[in-house]
């Protein structure tokens, strides 16, 4: 009958060290995997001071946990990982649990340490690529009560700090917009059930700013049992951006341009038939046959009425086609938002506005505080004018324009007030993200897709109140002044070269009436000291205006209004715009309601 081992045998042939340590932390005895791992002899070590060996920057943890093991004689409820050196000079991450006396009846502490240095290593080079992710990881429990993981991109695409999610596990659907939230339920519902989902959802309040994140997922099966869920949200924001911008300028060529080429070919085929018959009818009578009376003075109003239907629709189409090259040059181009002050802004948006000669008479007011500074893209004043210019250029009685600059919070608000018809919920749903564009659906103008990416350039948004009396568009922009990284800029705009301010009121923000009549000299309320620099033109077009036909020709659908004077984008005729489906240079906008 076979002898049984000995005990030391045994621990000896163990790949752990094991070891025991008295109550101060000398080793008694040491097991021959110490020369595996260490390089140590063991016999050598006896009598040492076990934290001597200890990383410097994990000694105080692994000794104030064995000091507090003494004093209680209770283990710790979880392994000590620490970095232990060799004879080599190296470092080796030890695993460590340990068991007082009372548990293994030996007169000392018993450490049982297993090599777990890959494993650190490995897990480490993970929590580096997951800290500096922009995505963000995570991993839920299967029921989602527990949190199990969240990298630090939580906050940036959420807003919400690790810790607090940690807490609540299910906060983060406070943060998705409102529209969305039914449909994210219902993917945690599925994904608990074992299948797989790839969402597209908004970040965000319904009305405000929003994100757009891509949210692949996975269940996490363990013996047939789902026992987490995991995935990641990426933001894709600039791609449903870019979608937009491509839809915009595909439903510019399939349906508005298409509708107004429609009409002038419609139009050219009238006139060519009228005067196909009169021809006819002087062959007629030149060969001495009488023909039915023909009427000149009404031939010639009628090809003159034909021409000039030509000419309104050509006329709309090179402020159109003008228009698309600025919004192509805006798109293009990576000027940043700056710290700008509004007020020279709005001056030289009103200026710009009532420019035009042909613009009816307008009465406009503006209220704006003088030292109130957006941080926004230099082309907001664009923006503004488009707003004014289609209000005055929609107005059915005499145009009423109020302009009111304010700035709750940490955001600039510039509300542009009128009296015109309702902008068309085909005009702005679209903007707002209220339903996506396609065959059937579309809009008929660039003005207020101009307007929307400024604000969008400028991290902020666009909002529409149309009701019976007029409208209200507000755009939305973060204040300069409530960031502090934001350097003092001023960017000022004069007045234009045949408009003389005139000295507002005592008060900064008094509302100041301005009206325009464009036969004559302009007055333009000043609500700042500063001089303004040169004005720009401002894109004319907001694309509000209702679908028009011609008498007996081809119906447009969409029709462009006729603006006075098209953004100027920088590209000589000769240029080419950039091609829509290259590599975009700002994000675009989402595409989805």
């Amino acid at each position: 009958m076979s002898r049984s081992p000995e005990p030391e045998t045994l621990v000896d042939l163990a790949q752990d060290k094991v070891a025991v340590i008295d109550e101060k932390g000398r080793f008694r005895y040491l097991n021959a995997a110490t020369r595996e791992l260490l390089g140590f002899d063991p016999d050598t070590l006896v009598g040492t001071d076990a934290f001597d060996l200890i990383h410097p920057d994990d000694a105080d943890r692994v000794r104030t946990a064995f000091e507090a093991l003494v004093a209680g004689g209770t283990a710790p409820e979880s392994p000590l990982e620490y970095r232990y050196a060799t004879a080599d000079g190296d470092w080796v991450w030890f695993r460590t649990r340990v068991f007082p006396p009372s548990e293994t009846g030996l007169d000392g502490y018993a450490l049982s340490s297993r090599d777990v240095t890959l494993e650190v290593e490995s897990r480490r080079r993970l929590e580096t690529i997951a800290s500096t992710s922009p995505d963000v990881l995570w991993m839920f429990s299967a029921d989602w009560e527990d949190l199990l993981f969240v990298n630090g991109a939580l906050e940036s695409v959420f807003g919400i700090e690790p810790d607090a999610l940690e807490r609540r596990p299910q906060m983060f659907l406070a943060a998705v917009h409102p529209d969305d939230r039914p449909a994210v339920e219902d993917a945690m519902e599925r994904l608990s059930d074992g299948e797989p989902t790839n969402l597209d959802y908004r970040i965000g309040p319904a009305d405000g700013r929003t994100t757009w994140v891509r949210v692949p997922s996975r269940p996490v099966w363990e013996d047939g049992e789902v026992v987490a869920v995991a995935g990641f949200a990426r933001d894709v924001t600039d791609e449903y951006r870019r979608e937009r911008q491509l839809t915009v300028m595909d439903n510019l060529l399939r349906h508005t341009i298409r509708n107004d080429m429609n009409i002038v070919d419609g139009t050219a085929e009238r006139i060519a038939d009228r005067v196909e018959d009169a021809v006819s009818a002087t062959a007629t009578e030149e060969r001495g046959i009488v023909p039915d009376e023909l009427d000149l003075a009404e031939l010639a109003a009628d090809l003159i009425d034909h021409a000039e239907t030509v000419r309104r629709v050509a006329d709309d189409l090179l402020t159109t086609a003008e228009k698309q090259r600025g919004v192509i040059d805006l798109l293009r181009h990576h000027e940043h938002p700056q710290p700008l002050r509004v007020a020279p802004l709005v001056e030289s948006a009103v200026a710009d506005a009532v420019d035009d000669r042909s613009s009816p008479t307008a009465e406009i007011s503006v209220s704006c505080p003088g030292d109130v500074r957006a941080f926004t893209h230099p082309e907001l004043d664009y923006a503004i004018a488009e707003l004014i210019e289609n209000a005055i250029e929609h107005a059915e009685a005499a145009p009423s324009v109020e302009i009111e600059v304010t700035a709750p919070a940490d955001r600039v608000k510039i509300a542009v007030r009128d009296n015109a018809p309702p902008i068309p919920p085909a005009e702005r749903d679209p903007i707002t993200d209220r339903w996506k564009m396609d065959d059937l659906r579309h809009t008929g103008g660039m003005g207020l897709w101009l307007v929307y990416w400024i604000a969008d350039r400028s991290g902020g948004d666009l909002a529409f109140d149309a009701g019976a009396d007029g409208n209200e568009v507000t755009i939305c922009v973060p204040d300069a002044d409530c960031d502090p990284g934001d350097s003092t800029v001023d960017r000022t705009h004069p007045v234009a070269p045949d408009a003389r301010p005139t000295p507002a009121g005592p008060d900064a923000g008094e509302m100041t009436p301005v009206v325009s009549s464009p036969p004559s000299d302009v007055e333009v309320a000043e609500s700042t000291s500063a001089d303004a620099e040169t004005a720009k033109s401002p894109p004319s077009d907001a694309g509000t205006t209702q679908p028009e036909s011609e008498a007996g020709g081809a119906e447009s659908a969409d029709p462009e209004p006729t603006g006075s004077e098209p953004i100027d984008s920088g590209l000589s005729a000769s240029e080419t715009p950039a091609d829509p489906d290259g590599p975009p240079d700002s994000p675009p906008g989402s595409t989805n309601g």
